[in-house]
C-alpha cells in the first residue's frame, strides 16, 4: 500500500504541464510497441505464405516427377509384357546352348547352371552362370555382341582371366539373365 500511495504523491506533485508531457510519451511508446508487434506480424505471415508456396511448390514438381516416373515404368513394364508374350517358352539354358553352336564356340563350353530368383508376384529372374575355357577375345565379343542384340538377355557380369592351359587365350565366367513371367498356379 505503501508503494502505491508513494506513486499516487509523485503524481500529485507533479505540474499539469510534466504530466503532460510524460503521458503524451507514455502513449508514444504504448503506440510504438503495437505498432512494431503489429509489422513483425505481417512480417511473420508473409514469410509464412512464401514458405508454403515453395513447399506446395516442391511437391508439386515432387509429384509431377513421381507421375512422370510412373508412366516411364508402366511402359516399361508394357514393353516387357510385350517381350515376354512373344516366346512364352523361352529357356535361357536352352537359347545359349543354340548360340554357342550358331557361333561354333561349343568347343569352350565347360559348364553352365541356371537358377531361378522369383522377384516379385510378376516376374522371375532366370539366370545362368557359364563358364568357357581357352577362347579369344574375338570369340568373346561376336557371343557377348549376340547376347547383348537379344532384348530378352541382359548379361550380369563377365569375368575375363588369363587361360591357365593355352597361351594366348582366356577363360571367361559370365553370367547372364532374363526375366520370366510366374505362372499363376490353378487349382
Amino acid at each position: 500500500m505503501k508503494f502505491l500511495n508513494k506513486i499516487r504523491e509523485k503524481i500529485q506533485n507533479v505540474d499539469e504541464k510534466d504530466f503532460y508531457k510524460y503521458l503524451f510519451i507514455f502513449f508514444s511508446v504504448f503506440v510504438l510497441i503495437i505498432l512494431g508487434l503489429i509489422l513483425f506480424y505481417y512480417l511473420k505471415i508473409n514469410s509464412l505464405k512464401e514458405s508454403i508456396e515453395d513447399i506446395n511448390q516442391m511437391r508439386e514438381t515432387d509429384v509431377r516427377n513421381i507421375l512422370m516416373r510412373s508412366e516411364k515404368v508402366r511402359k516399361q513394364r508394357q514393353e516387357v509384357n510385350n517381350l515376354l508374350a512373344k516366346d512364352p517358352g523361352f529357356k535361357i539354358l536352352g537359347y545359349y546352348q543354340s548360340l554357342l553352336r550358331e557361333l561354333d564356340l561349343t568347343k569352350y563350353f565347360k559348364i553352365a547352371t541356371p537358377r531361378p530368383k522369383k522377384l516379385n508376384d510378376t516376374y522371375r529372374e532366370s539366370e545362368l552362370i557359364a563358364e568357357l575355357a581357352g577362347m579369344n577375345m574375338e570369340q568373346l565379343c561376336r557371343l557377348l555382341q549376340a547376347l547383348e542384340d537379344n532384348a530378352r538377355i541382359t548379361v550380369k557380369s563377365l569375368l575375363i582371366k588369363k587361360s591357365q592351359k593355352t597361351s594366348r587365350a582366356i577363360d571367361v565366367s559370365l553370367t547372364i539373365a532374363t526375366l520370366q513371367p510366374v505362372k499363376e498356379k490353378t487349382t
